[in-house]
């Protein structure tokens, strides 16, 4: 170095580094000792925005005080047009942040957040107050739900306060109050934009976006005390606000081209972030932001309708559709705290006692989820020991078995099950994504309720046989009344974790053949059994009921309108199993034909991998996995019968499924989700009737294609 020698000697490398890249294929990554996968997945591209964090780095951020000292963050006078635009660009923010990326990426590049009590602008800092308090709420929202994962929410505040200098030290009186001083100002604020005059415009424009901020508060803040309907009424005014807010986004300033947006500076927070390279976040257009929290005001406002709905089972389905609409993180999470299990087991709706500053969970949840568990199970069959048993002495008997013993594991075993299906609910308040290893976890879960309601179902025959008298028979005694309500909720979550890998495209097509064998050999006749059972059980208490009091009207109508309940669903399923039985011939004439790519024996196991598929299902005590080898028998069996003929028996298999479909809309008042998918289902199963009729009369040589676009877990055949 005394010699002034260059300490490093660089040479450009990048055409050599081109040509050498040639000559790897698509799909191929270089290895080598000191560089392998996980340096790969790891490399930076330099100089692209989206993975290399300093490429502004000549660029010195913006602090609060130098962005002050420079007018890019004016601290006093501001105009209506520069208020608009802040007001927007702070918006959109808060929507990226509610999309997964961080606050100091998103809302903390605002600057005047950083120190909301040095702005001087009274109309501003009340904003800006606000502002922050409407972060807290819904990060207390997010986090106090438990829904979200790494990729939904990021909640660290690196510091920052929120809002200004409160605190949750303080008491409930003073929170309660400084929320209400924030509402009285926003609406006091807006009266200092008259909207007549050189400005009324631009002061509307203004007085909108203030008493959108100050409904949307206020919403938040009665839902996050339990105030539900207050609360609805907050977020459906501000919602009635956002058409017209969208409507004069254009009149705010906008950052001019190649420099940041007035008030704003991305780089701001840029010391904060880990040392690896920060997720890229882009910022959304202003008007799509505010359409983004009117859908997820609509989400919300949408979740009070579980006030209609009956029981557990209703409560269930209610979050299965709610969770397939593809719900945002706050009305998922909001959809969670509204109706969910506490570590009690509760179960609760919201109750309107208000709680202060956040009550706790206890003091806004009502009901108990295992009384609504118990009553799903008595509205499923009616079992008779469930019906009588609280009408007899405790000191009766049933043969060796007390009453008393049996009311006991009776309420010890609908206890156990509230672990499983306050899992199950909560799994619902997670990103489709996620729900599927929630549901895996949630399965194994059931292994000892499952154990427990096979060794109770034996007293409860017991009790039955002795309540009724000896003219029950031994065919009372082979009731399983818990076991079947059971196992029909257990297969259902079977299907649906099963089917969630359609939708998640989890599957290669190959594949298809055991997924559907599993659904058509097992799971739906299964599920069509336990409906069977819980049918057949009903009939044979009903009229024992009416022969001691025939005065019971509402009893029998209730019974019927169940009996209609067990048809339509018997009919769907059964429907359903039909089709998965005609794709599985298609599959396996397709694999013979070899119109299906599969993989090559060298590098192949199928056993392994039919086993990870259903290894969720390995922990069940009822029903026990499907052995692989039951599914390589059946295979063998169908792969004797020829290609042309399988695919003759899949059309036949189609034609009659959409046979049941067409009669049943025909014949049973349908609601209108069902009917939707009972027709989308149809016009699925024509189509593949046809394609199928086709290629039993002649294959020829074109290849198949599986189109999910009409329904999410069925495949609409195509020859391509």
């Amino acid at each position: 170095m005394g010699n002034n020698h260059p300490l490093y000697i660089w040479q450009d490398v990048t055409q050599t580094f081109l040509q050498a890249s040639q000559e790897l294929k698509l799909g191929e990554l270089l290895h080598d000792d000191v560089f392998r996968l996980f340096e790969a997945m790891s490399a930076i591209e330099i100089m692209d925005p989206k993975m290399d964090s300093g490429i502004n780095t000549n660029m010195t951020p913006l602090t609060f005080d130098t962005a002050a000292k420079c007018g890019h963050l004016p601290l006093a006078d501001i105009t209506p047009e520069q208020f608009i635009g802040i007001m927007d660009e702070s918006l959109t923010a808060l929507v990226v942040w509610l999309e997964g990326h961080s606050l100091v990426q998103t809302v903390f590049t605002n600057l005047y957040t950083h120190k909301p009590d040095l702005i001087r602008d009274e109309p501003m800092q009340c904003f800006t107050t606000a502002y922050l308090r409407i972060v807290e709420v819904v990060r207390k929202i997010i986090l106090e739900a438990g829904v979200s994962e790494e990729e939904d929410h990021q909640p660290t505040l690196y510091g920052f306060k929120m809002p200004g200098n409160v605190t949750y030290t303080h008491t409930d009186q003073n929170m309660h109050k400084h929320e209400l001083s924030i509402s009285q100002k926003l609406k006091s604020i807006e009266e200092s934009f008259p909207e007549n005059g050189e400005h009324k415009e631009l002061n509307k424009a203004v007085n909108l976006r203030l008493t959108f901020v100050r409904y949307f508060l206020n919403g938040l803040l009665s839902i996050d005390k339990g105030e539900m309907l207050e609360g609805m009424r907050g977020l459906g005014q501000a919602k009635d606000l956002i058409e017209s807010v969208i409507a004069t986004v254009n009149t705010g300033v906008k950052p001019e081209a190649g420099k940041h947006m007035l008030g704003f500076d991305p780089a701001t927070n840029q010391r904060l972030l880990p040392p690896t390279f920060p997720r890229y976040t882009q910022m959304k257009d202003r008007a799509e932001s505010y359409q983004y929290i009117k859908t997820m005001i609509t989400q919300i406002m949408g979740i009070a309708d579980i006030n209609h709905v009956q029981g557990f089972s209703g409560a269930l389905s209610f979050y299965e559709t709610f969770s397939a609409s593809g719900p945002v993180l706050l009305s998922r999470s909001v959809m969670h705290l509204f109706y969910t299990p506490l570590p009690s087991s509760a179960m609760f709706p919201y109750s309107n006692t208000a709680g202060a500053g956040g009550a706790s969970n206890a003091a806004r949840k009502s009901g108990n989820l295992q009384d609504l568990l118990q009553e799903s199970c008595r509205e499923f069959h009616l079992p008779p020991a469930i019906l009588e048993s609280t009408k007899m002495s405790s000191s009766a008997t049933a043969g060796n078995v007390n009453i008393q013993q049996v009311r006991q594991c009776l309420d010890m075993f609908f206890f156990q099950c509230c672990r499983p299906f306050g899992f199950l609910l909560q799994s619902y308040g997670h990103n489709r994504a996620r729900q599927r290893e929630k549901l895996a976890a949630v399965l194994e879960e059931f292994f000892t309720p499952q154990e427990e309601a096979d060794k109770i179902d034996k007293m409860l025959n017991s009790l039955t046989l002795h309540v009724e008298g000896d003219s029950g028979g031994s065919e009372q005694q082979q009731s399983l009344y818990l076991s079947s309500w059971l196992i029909y909720h257990v297969i259902k979550i079977m299907i649906k974790y099963i089917l969630s890998g359609f939708e998640l495209e989890l599957f290669a097509v190959h594949e298809y053949t055991y997924i559907f064998f599993y659904l058509h050999d097992l799971l739906y006749p299964w599920l069509i059994n336990c409906l069977h059972r819980a049918d057949i059980s009903r009939k044979e208490i009903v009229p024992k009921k009416k022969e001691k009091n025939k005065a019971k009207l509402k009893n029998a109508a209730k019974n019927q309108s169940k009996h209609q309940q067990f048809a339509l669903e018997m009919a769907v399923n059964q429907a359903k199993s039909m089709l998965c039985g005609g794709l599985l011939k298609f599959m396996i004439a397709a694999k013979k034909e070899k119109k299906i790519q599969i993989p090559s024996a060298r590098f192949d196991n199928e056993e392994v991998r039919y086993r990870h598929r259903f290894d969720a299902f390995s922990g069940l005590f009822t029903p026990p996995m499907a052995p692989y080898e039951h599914y390589k028998e059946v295979v063998n069996l169908t792969e004797e019968i020829a290609a042309k003929d399988l695919y003759l028996l899949a059309s036949k298999d189609f034609s009659q499924s959409r046979h049941i479909l067409e009669s049943l809309i025909q014949n049973i008042d349908v609601e209108p989700e069902l009917r939707q998918e009972v027709a989308d289902l149809i016009t699925l199963l024509k189509t593949n009737f046809v394609v199928s009729s086709i290629l039993g009369k002649d294959a020829g040589t074109r290849a198949i294609h599986f189109d999910f676009a009409l329904h999410p877990h069925f495949p609409l055949l195509k020859l391509v």
